[in-house]
């Protein structure tokens, strides 16, 4: 894998995506995920502390005058990196506000991390899979804070209580990722898309493929562990962010 440092239209991707974090000024080019994947990789390349790869990004900068002397804060860089303790099956469901359902909100992923992982999973693919209802932040440290008082309590009725939702038991992986131009005209010109981009998959991928969606903004496709594991070997070894990989995947078989 290359240094991260050495790729700088990567490590500009980084910077353009935590720097914008939470100002809604533009779209980040990394989901959160892959943001906490680089700054763990960053940390671990040059050896860096929370605080020292918050200063080296940027973030917890003191704004004021008066905290100007004050030291950085790595709240932030410690926020992304809880992500990375978020079950594999859901973590590529965390998205920035501005991109809604599927995708589901980091900072909503990030408070589920008091939960198992099989925990988090029903509670977050419950939330993937509701229509009527959307998790927000304040119901996740709900669902949480029932399960702390209540350890004795399943997750399902923590659910019930908070939301009233009906969970969803089977948990398969879920990859929700944004569709560039040419997948995203494929989709749009294709109305049987669904059947030919998981014939492409399945034919293509190791593993089993369940269900393929999409909208004008990302594409989700539901799989079982060994496509996911096969998927994030061939993304390591080209050395680009997910969402780029998987549209020149699915691009290159439409040629």
């Amino acid at each position: 894998m290359t240094l991260l440092k050495k790729n700088i239209k990567l490590y500009a991707k980084l910077l353009q995506s935590v720097g914008k974090q939470g100002r809604g000024i533009t779209k980040q080019p990394l989901s959160p995920l892959e943001c906490a994947q680089y700054i763990k990789q960053l940390m671990e390349e040059e050896n860096l502390d929370k605080k020292q790869v918050s200063e080296r990004l940027g973030l917890g900068r003191q704004e004021n005058l008066a905290d100007l002397y004050k030291e950085t804060d790595s709240t932030q860089v410690g926020l992304f990196l809880k992500l990375l303790d978020v079950s594999p099956k859901s973590q590529q469901l965390a998205g920035w506000g501005w991109e809604g359902p599927p995708k589901i909100n980091f900072t909503t992923i990030f408070r589920m991390a008091s939960l198992s992982h099989e925990e988090q999973d029903i509670v977050l693919q419950s939330v993937y899979k509701s229509e009527k209802k959307e998790l927000k932040s304040k119901d996740a440290m709900k669902i949480a804070g029932f399960k702390r008082e209540n350890p004795d309590s399943t997750i399902d009725e923590a659910i019930k209580k908070i939301l009233d939702l009906k969970p969803i038991t089977i948990v398969n992986y879920l990859v929700v990722c944004e569709t560039r131009e040419k997948l995203n005209s494929f989709i749009k010109n294709n109305k049987d898309y669904e059947e030919k981009l998981l014939r492409i998959l399945k034919n293509s991928i190791e593993g089993e493929f369940y269900e393929l969606s999409a909208n004008d903004v990302v594409i989700s496709i539901a799989m079982n562990e060994k496509a996911y594991q096969t998927f994030h070997q061939q993304q390591e070894v080209k050395g680009i962010p997910f969402t780029e990989f998987l549209n020149e995947f699915l691009e290159d078989k439409l040629d």
